[in-house]
């Protein structure tokens, strides 16, 4: 009994002997958790550089209009618009898969927007009234070349956004100056910038819903004439489809409209981004998995002797294998969780010089050590247990 407690080695005894085996050997550990880092490091860069790519180039497809529906009101069977009702925006943010909705009312018949009042009546240079909620710009992710968007207070004053066509054919460049609309002046609030598809908002004057309310009449003033949707990303399909019944229940007069096939586009790109991203990352598992399983074949072998000479002394096969698996575990974690660094790093490095987002799939970063570890150990098995089995005085050859 005695003998055999003399011959245990105890957790405390492994770990510390491990620790004993890699740090009393710092070139030799340097040089085999760098092997295993830049395996890991590779298949975290591989992977951040493809989810980088992946969310900018979704990022510029959503800004292109792919998440974006617009639903107004359908013709009756009089061929007239059937109005929405007034619950129509709140029906409609409640469903899953909104993320913003922006309201657009029915603008004043016969309003025209010029430059000044010196410009002949008949050359309206295409342009368009349009009357917005606040929660327009939002919506539609628009973005301002100069000025302001309608606030509480702008939203009651006789000023105007300018959509990005509007201000070139007007020659406006910069908020602050003024136009002539339905024979009134208006300052010009804000100047957006190009809103992509949606070309209507692009040749528009935008006007404050709370203003056209107060200072014009007539009986669709205050109506509802279109309403964009943003949808949550690749969700533009499940939501287009409960648009209609959502806006107006029940009711068949409601049209829902898609501002291109870009949706269907999104999705395709998307699933084959995904799939690349899956084949980079397999690739980069088996570079690293190669890579850390040669270091610890090689990190195991060189040291034969030692093992001969710790036999000879009297440990056991087992407690051999046991000391070497242990090192290799604390080489594999030190070299993952370097490559984990490594590779966020250069991941970060390239995202930001090719002016991409930063995206690191934090499974990327949970599977470097895991992988590390795993391998470490099942290349570090294999050898360590064949060394323990050799006779102390063949492994004593090799000293």
């Amino acid at each position: 009994m005695t003998r055999r407690r003399l011959h245990r080695l105890t957790v405390a005894d492994l770990v510390r002997t491990a620790w004993l085996g890699v740090a009393g050997r710092p070139q030799r550990t340097v040089l085999a958790a760098l092997g295993i880092a830049l395996g890991i490091a590779s298949l975290v860069a591989l992977t951040g550089a493809s989810a980088s790519n992946r969310a900018q180039l979704l990022a510029e497809l959503d800004a292109m209009g792919a998440d974006l529906a617009v639903v107004a009101p359908g013709s009756g069977p009089d061929q007239q618009p059937v109005p929405l009702p007034d619950t129509a925006p709140e029906g409609i943010a409640r469903q899953d898969g909104v993320e913003r909705i922006g309201v657009f009312e029915t603008a004043p018949e016969g309003l025209a927007v010029y430059r000044t009042d010196l410009v002949p009546a008949t050359e309206t240079n295409g342009l368009n009234v349009a009357v917005a909620r606040p929660d327009v710009l939002a919506a539609i992710e628009g973005e301002l070349a100069s000025g302001r968007w309608f606030d509480d207070a702008a939203r009651n004053l006789p000023v105007t956004v300018l959509g990005a066509t509007a201000a070139e054919r007007l020659g406006v460049d910069r908020a602050g100056d003024r136009v002539l609309i339905g024979g009134e002046w208006y300052g010009v609030l804000g100047v957006l910038e190009s809103a992509g598809l949606a070309t209507d908002i692009d040749t528009a004057a935008i006007l404050g819903d709370a203003w056209t309310r107060e200072h014009f009449a007539g009986d669709a003033i205050g109506d509802i004439a279109s309403i964009y949707v943003r949808a949550e990303p690749g969700a533009i399909g499940a939501v287009r489809d409960i648009l209609a019944a959502a806006a107006s229940p029940g009711s068949p007069y409601v049209a829902v409209t898609r501002l291109s096939d870009l949706a269907e586009a999104r999705a395709t790109t998307d699933d084959s981004l995904v799939t690349l991203g899956i084949a980079l990352a397999g690739i980069a598992l088996l570079v690293g998995g190669v890579g850390i399983a040669n270091t610890m074949v090689v990190t195991v072998l060189e040291r034969r002797g030692e093992i001969g000479l710790r036999r000879a002394l009297g440990a056991r096969p087992g407690q051999i294998a046991a000391q070497f698996i242990a090192e290799a575990v604390v080489l594999s974690l030190i070299g993952g969780l370097a490559g984990v660094g490594i590779g966020a790093v250069a991941a970060a490095v390239m995202a930001g010089v090719t002016g991409q987002p930063v995206v690191i799939p934090l499974g990327a970063l949970a599977i470097g050590p895991a992988l590390s570890l795993l391998v470490g150990v099942v290349a570090g098995l294999q050898p360590a247990t064949r060394a323990a089995r050799l006779a102390p005085t063949t492994a004593l050859r090799n000293v």
